[in-house]
């Protein structure tokens, strides 16, 4: 799967112009997210949209503990902003940019 650029919701949510949770809360009651905060149904797997970023961490109490975080691809934000019915200047298309580093991504299978 080629690298692309994407954004946690706490990067994301200033380029729409909201906050953190206002974001994750709208987009779980838009059906893009679940309760947890990761891809909910139609949205599993659909890697050109949304991401899971995953890794571990130490915890100091229960050890060494795995976590998924939600990113969105450029295309992503684009879609949510049309979802939530919020204007933005879209983003120009993937090929059209140099590809960056990038955290290990997981995808899933629908």
């Amino acid at each position: 799967m080629p690298h692309r650029r994407t954004y946690t919701l706490e990067q994301a949510a200033p380029l729409l112009n909201l906050g953190r949770n206002t974001l994750a809360r709208r987009l779980r009651q838009a059906g893009v997210l679940g309760p947890d905060n990761l891809p909910a149904g139609p949205y599993r797997g659909r890697v050109n949209l949304v991401i899971v970023a995953t890794g571990t961490y130490w915890h100091p109490i229960c050890g060494w503990t795995h976590y998924g975080r939600t990113e969105l691809t450029d295309a992503g934000l684009d879609h949510v902003a049309d979802k939530l019915g919020i204007a933005i200047d879209h983003l120009p298309a993937p090929h059209a940019r140099r590809a960056g580093p990038q955290a290990h991504h997981a995808g899933s299978t629908p």
